[in-house]
C-alpha cells in the first residue's frame, strides 16, 4: 500500500504501518486476520483526533488515519471489496447508515428476505 495522504513521522503512522506488515494480500485486498472473528482493535492510547472511543474495528482505524479524516460514531466505513477483513484503504469508503444498506440491497448481501 502506498502513503497518499498520511505523514510517515505521524504515530498513528507507524500503528498503521504494524497492521499493514501483519496483512496479507489476496487478490488486490489486503486481508488482517486477528486471533478474533472480527477486527476489532483496542487502542491504549487512542488518536483523539480521529475518536473519541478506545476501541473501534481496524478498517475504521485505518480510513481515520489514511485519510486523515475524524470520523463520528453514526460514519459508516464501506468496504467497496465487500470483503470484511481487507484493510486496503483503496477499498474503503466513508458512507452513511443509509448508503450502506442501499449497497447492501444493490448488491443482494445480507439477510435473506422471505
Amino acid at each position: 500500500v502506498s502513503k497518499q495522504c498520511i505523514n510517515p513521522s505521524d504515530s498513528n503512522y507507524k500503528r498503521l504501518a504494524k497492521f499493514f506488515a501483519k496483512a496479507t494480500y489476496k487478490g488486490e485486498c489486503l486481508e488482517y486476520r486477528s486471533n478474533k472473528f472480527t477486527n476489532y482493535i483496542h487502542l491504549k492510547n487512542p488518536p483523539t483526533e480521529y475518536f473519541t472511543v478506545k476501541s473501534t474495528f481496524l478498517h475504521r482505524f485505518v480510513y481515520a488515519v489514511w485519510y486523515d479524516t475524524p470520523l463520528k460514531n453514526t460514519d459508516v466505513i464501506m468496504h467497496t471489496c465487500d470483503n470484511r477483513i481487507c484493510i486496503s484503504p483503496r477499498h474503503l469508503q466513508l458512507g452513511t447508515i443509509q448508503s450502506n444498506n442501499a449497497d447492501r440491497t444493490r448488491k443482494q448481501r445480507g439477510k435473506k428476505q422471505g
